[in-house]
This record gives structure tokens, sequence and C-alpha cells, in this order.
């Protein structure tokens, strides 16, 4: 340890006064920094703290808005479904819709059978061109023979169309005649009878049973054709007969007297107006309780640095009202209405006499509107050095005619002016 030199006493005890002094400062700068590092280390750990429950709480709002949206899609899923069916069920117990199926089942119902019917008479076409060939007694060799190959289709021809017309005619209200039934009926039998005749035993052909078992598997096909139609008919008449528009002695409902129509849409800009009228609602009434009251003369509040522009509103055009005088008397009195002008003139279609039209400036020479120009310059509507299109413009004429108006102008001025030196000197 090194010695200190020899001070006086007073001089000694103010350095070490010093030195303890800026001991003592320099301690508290070095508390005062590690209190200060502290505080920033822990202001640090609260801010990521804060952080991290910001991110959760957006987390969790974003995680409760989408499930809000998913609840919200499910909920207008279950309506529209339940909406669709609604009117659907309600569609299909209407009396149009009973009329329409009634229509459709009568379609289908041709639909399904006259194939079933062209089928059997398919069947039924090799039997009836075997009987009748065997009643006109021809071989493959004559033309009958194949000509006969045509009977039963024209046969079935003739029996499906008129199952077709009686079913239009049932459709609009109308009944096909006995004699076309009748018709129908006998292309059946023929078709039936020819077809026994096939299948009848000739020498040395079948007997017994096996002629039997011949015959009906010849007939399937004429009476299966002829068990088809009737079932046409059947079916159709009982489509007739149906009553779509009442029940059981029950008149059933139209589509115009049920309520069947879609809930209103709203429109756009509209759909979240509960929410906002009740947001709007509580906001007011938080707000009504802690803002105090405010006189309508200081309406509206306006923001600090902000002011108010003027309104200026267009006066209000003066009522017209009856025109009113002082006599001598000193009375008022009212005068009366003015009398209204005529909408067409007296003398309207009259022409004018020539004197009053002006003349035009086709039928002027250059000298003439040369002076017009000289006139309008000296009146000071037109200035001295004016442009051809000006000049073209105030005398109502081309842009050619103008520059030879100027020019002749122009030479007229020149005249003058020499005239004028003239006779000055």
């Amino acid at each position: 340890m090194s010695r200190r030199p020899d001070l006086p006493a007073g001089e000694l005890a103010a350095r070490l006064t010093a030195e303890r002094d800026a001991d003592a400062v320099r301690r508290a700068d070095e508390l005062a920094r590690a209190l200060a590092d502290a505080e920033h280390d822990q202001a640090r750990r609260d801010l990521g703290v804060r952080v991290r429950l910001a991110e959760l709480d957006r987390a969790e709002r974003e995680a409760q808005a989408s499930a809000s949206a998913e609840l919200s899609r499910l909920y207008r899923k279950a309506v529209a479904a339940g909406e669709r069916t609604r009117i659907s069920a309600g569609l299909a117990r209407s009396a149009e819709a009973r009329a329409l199926r009634l229509e459709q089942t009568r379609t289908l119902n041709l639909r399904v059978l006259i194939p079933v019917l062209v089928g059997f008479g398919a069947w039924s076409t090799t039997g009836v061109q075997e009987g009748a060939a065997r009643l006109m007694a021809v071989d493959s060799g004559a033309p009958t023979w194949w000509a006969l190959w045509i009977l039963e289709p024209v046969l079935l021809g003739a029996v499906v169309w008129v199952i077709i017309a009686r079913a239009r005619l049932a459709s609009a209200g109308g009944r096909l005649a006995e004699a076309a039934e009748r018709i129908a009926a006998a292309c059946l039998t023929t078709s039936v009878l020819l077809n026994v005749v096939a299948a009848l035993p000739g020498e040395g052909g079948p007997t017994g049973w096996e002629a039997v078992g011949a015959i009906v598997a010849h007939i399937i096909g004429p009476l299966g054709a002829a068990a088809t139609a009737h079932l046409i008919g059947v079916v159709d008449a009982s489509i007739s007969s149906a009553d779509p528009w009442h029940e059981r002695g029950v008149r059933v409902p139209t589509l115009a007297e049920m309520d069947l129509r879609p809930p209103a849409t709203p429109a756009l800009g509209t759909a979240s107006e509960p929410a906002a009228e009740t947001a709007v609602d509580s906001a007011a009434e938080s707000t009504q309780d802690s803002a105090p009251e405010r006189p309508t003369t200081v309406w509206p509040v306006l923001p600090e640095g902000r002011a108010l522009l003027p309104i200026v509103a267009r006066p209000a055009a003066p009522e017209s009202a009856p025109r009113t005088g002082t006599s001598q008397d000193g009375q008022g009195k009212t005068r009366a209405a003015r009398r209204v002008r005529p909408a067409t003139r007296p003398n309207k279609g009259v022409p004018l006499p020539p004197v009053l039209k002006a003349a035009s400036a086709r039928t002027l020479t250059d000298a003439d509107l040369a002076e017009r120009l000289a006139a309008l310059v000296v009146s000071g509507e037109l200035a001295a050095n004016a442009s051809i299109r000006q000049v073209s413009a105030a005398l109502g004429i081309g842009f050619e005619r103008a520059k030879r108006v100027l020019s002749t102008s122009s030479a007229g001025a020149v005249e003058i002016g020499q005239e004028r030196g003239e006779v000055a000197a």
C-alpha cells in the first residue's frame, strides 16, 4: 500500500470525503443501472406474456367465429331443406300437381304397354301369315304369300291407332265412338282366327294334345295383343274417370290458394340489420347515461380543429298572389287576373310582306356586304382586325366569300384613305 504524502489535516479530510462521496455516487449508479436492467427484463417478459395472450385471444376469437359460421351454415341448410320439403309437399298435394300426374300416367301407360302390344304382334305375325296362306292356298312362289307378312302389322297398326286416339280424346274430354272400338276388336279377332287356322293339324300332322298345344302356342300372340289392348283401355278409362280437383267429395286446394311462397330474401345490405340495430341500441343505451344532455342549439358537436361549413340553401320561389292595389279611399282592391294570351296567333300562317323580311346574305353583292362589314366595324360590334372566320360568322356567309368581302373592304378603305390625303393636301 502506497503511503499518502504528508498533507495538512484539513486538506486530507476534504480529499477523503470527496473520495467517499465519489464511491457512494458510483455505487448508487451501479444500483440504479441494475434496477433499470431488471425492470427492463421484467417489462420484456410482461410484453411477451401480453403478446402470447393476445395471440391466444385472437385464435379463440377466430375459432369461435369459425364455429359460429359453421353453425349458421348448418342452420341455413336445415332451413332451406325444410322449406324445400314444405313447398314440394304442398306442390304434390295441389290440384294442379294431381292433374299433371294423371296426364303423365296416361303417357306412361302408352309408353309401357304399346311395346308389349307390338311384341305380341310380332309373335303372332308368323301365325297370321301361315293361316292366311293356308286359307288362300298359296305358297312361297306366289307374291301373295310374301304380301301376307304385312297383314298382322296392318291389323295391329289399326288397333294401336284406335288406342292412341281414344287416349287423346279422353285427355281432351272427348270419347271415342263405339264403331272404332268394334273395328279394333274385329282386327284382333281376325288375328286370333288366323292363328287358329295356322295351328290346325293337316294330313299327317299332330293329333290329340299335340294339336291342342300347337293351337295354344299360336294364339298366345293374338290373345296377348288383345289382352294388352284391353288393359290399355281399362287404364285409360280409369285415368279419365279420376277427378284431381276433388277428393272424396272435398275440393282440393289449388296453387293460388296455398301459401307456398318462399320466405322473402333480404335485400343487399340489409342482411345484418337486426344485429346492427341491436348493436346500435346497446351502444345508445350505454352512452345515454354517461354522455351529458346537450341542447339542440349546439348541435352538431364539432371535433377539435374542425370548422363547420355554412349550408346555403336556394331561396324558395315566392308564391304567386293576386295583384292588389289601393283605391282613393284607402281600401285595398284585388285586381283582375291578367288575361292569358292564346296559344296560337290569330294570323298564324299569313306570310309576312317583303318589306318586313330581312335581306338574305345570298341576295346581297360583295359591295353590299362590304358596306355592312364597315358598319359593324364603325359600331364597334366587330374589330377592325377581325379574322376571316369572325367576319364569316358576323355576316352569315361562307369562308371564301368572307375573304372576298374582306379584300373588297380593304381596297375600299385604301381608296378612301387616298381621297382623304388628296383633300388634305
